[in-house]
């Protein structure tokens, strides 16, 4: 029996880019003769939904799904196969602005080398993530980059007002080049808080905090490295905490940040590797879990490492 592959489209990722590439894959899908069905996202956490509709019904030994997005959208995708129990592997074509997933692991930009892989692939990979469990709404969920509280949030908040805007291009070879300018203006209206933070047993609490990040690779914003030490399947994770710091330093800051990550061995920023990791902030704040921006809450979350199987 012919497989059949299940493609969960997010057209509005990367200002057009998730068109563009959706329509491209039908068209190869359809001058191939290979089965498929396709599915358009059409409001925010529709993957979500699909995706777990896709991991109740479909039989693993004739069905794959294949995901285009952005980070957010294979973020959804994920949570939805997490929520439905299923461990059905899924393949990745990255269409966002950022891509950060991507560029952790490697996978090509190339579309029709993309798809290629997926559809010849035999066994899946294991890839590592992240499970959470939030003790305030008593769930638990997959993050693949990284989950942030503080500053971070402030500025996916910020960024999301201007997804659909056209790149300008980066002199910095950023691919979401107005990250910095985001940061710049979250910067300004910045506030800080207190986290205490467990990490394989030990607690430590930490005050002036401006961002709390749990990392599962070195990449926020589209490419920056704000973890030079992580790296993807590791197997470990690690909370990135930075303190906070004048406008002046900031400005210091961003070309090491941009280029020999040495903005990380400065007091400003602490890094704490672990397994097992727990958060609980002392005071409400915006949080969020890969780029998707989430409520303000004194959160108190429990992170350790699992995988899911992805076609590449």
């Amino acid at each position: 029996m012919d497989m059949c592959y299940h493609i969960i489209a997010n057209f509005n990722a990367g200002a057009g880019k998730g068109k563009r590439i959706g329509l491209d894959v039908e068209k190869i899908m359809q001058e191939k003769a290979v089965p498929f069905q396709f599915y358009q996202t059409k409001y925010p956490n529709h993957a979500y939904e699909l995706a777990q509709e896709l991991g109740e019904s479909l039989d693993g030994d004739t069905d794959r799904i294949i995901v285009i997005g952005g980070d957010g959208t294979l973020h959804e995708a994920i949570g939805g196969l997490n929520e439905a129990k299923s461990e059905l592997p899924i393949g990745y074509l990255p269409a966002g602005t950022g891509n950060d997933f991507a560029r952790s692991i490697g996978l090509t930009k190339d579309v029709k080398k993309g798809l290629r892989a997926i559809l010849k692939a035999v066994e899946p990979e294991e890839i590592e993530c992240m499970k959470y469990y939030d003790h305030i709404t008593d769930k638990d969920g997959i993050a693949l980059n990284s989950m942030g509280f503080g500053l971070d949030a402030e500025v996916n908040a910020l960024a999301s007002d201007t997804k659909s805007e056209k790149n300008g291009g980066s002199v910095l070879g950023l691919e979401n080049s107005s990250y910095l300018n985001k940061i710049i203006g979250a910067f300004k209206e910045r506030k800080t808080y207190s986290v205490a933070v467990t990490i394989d047993g030990r607690t430590d609490t930490y005050h002036d905090v401006l961002v709390t990040g749990v990392m599962n690779h070195p990449y926020f914003g589209g490419g920056i490295k704000i973890d030079p030490q992580s790296a993807s399947n590791n197997h470990e994770l690690a909370v990135m905490l930075i303190f906070d710091l004048s406008f002046l330093t900031l400005l210091r800051l961003l070309p090491l940040l941009l280029t020999t990550g040495s903005h990380a061995k400065t007091r400003y920023f602490k890094r704490i590797p672990g397994k097992n990791i727990t958060i609980k902030l002392h005071r409400p704040v915006l949080g969020q879990a890969d780029g998707e921006v989430l409520p303000p809450a004194a959160y108190h979350m429990d992170y350790a490492l699992t995988t899911f199987k992805l076609w590449k």
